[in-house]
């Protein structure tokens, strides 16, 4: 398979919207249950492409996924961490290597910006997300019990943690998305697994 990374459009947003819904509907993947409108998440798109990478897969014209970073919290002590985001669109190829293509690419961007911790945040029953985290040796490092209730279950959160540059005492700020965006650039990932 002959996928494609780029960096997310505007224009994306709607079909991010549309597997990001799937996801509401018919899985404990995010705990959101209601979707935004495809102009608030056009919005959405705009704003973190300013301070963090949001990136998309494709093979052959077909919109497989993407994967973004966010703040992890509006507090401006919290500048150096974020959080990720990652979803496939439900007929993606099963483990094809597209979500480690994405979540590979978007490490490597946010190490080179200067971020120091990268969290994801998921409902300890998703197998596919732990088996994801656990490649790229994230650790647990918070469990929250009954943390959230969807589709009739109270369900577990854990987050895990991966540190990508050393913790210094004076650390230069990250580089914002939109001044680092140029020096961007995919591996080939023909025949990815």
């Amino acid at each position: 398979m002959n996928v494609t990374l780029r960096i997310a459009a505007p224009d994306d947003a709607a079909i991010i919207n549309e597997i990001f819904g799937y996801y509401i509907d018919n899985s404990v993947s995010t705990f959101n249950e209601v979707n935004k409108t495809i102009l608030e998440r056009r919005l959405e798109v705009e704003s973190l492409l300013e301070q963090h990478p949001f990136l998309v897969a494709e093979s052959e014209g077909q919109f497989l996924g993407f994967a973004n970073a966010e703040p992890m919290r509006p507090q401006t002590g919290y500048r150096y961490t974020v959080e990720l985001t990652i979803y496939l669109h439900p007929n993606a190829p099963k483990h094809s290597g597209v979500g480690k293509a994405l979540y590979r690419s978007l490490l490597d961007i946010l190490a080179k910006q200067g971020y120091r911790s990268a969290f994801g945040v998921l409902c300890a029953t998703n197998a596919a997300s732990l088996a994801l985290h656990d490649y790229f040796d994230f650790e647990e490092v918070a469990r929250f019990n009954c943390a959230g209730y969807k589709h009739g279950m109270w369900l577990d959160t854990l987050w895990m943690r991966k540190v990508l540059n050393p913790f210094d005492d004076s650390p230069a700020l990250p580089i914002p998305f939109s001044r680092y965006r140029t020096q961007v650039t995919f591996e080939s990932l023909n025949a990815i697994k």
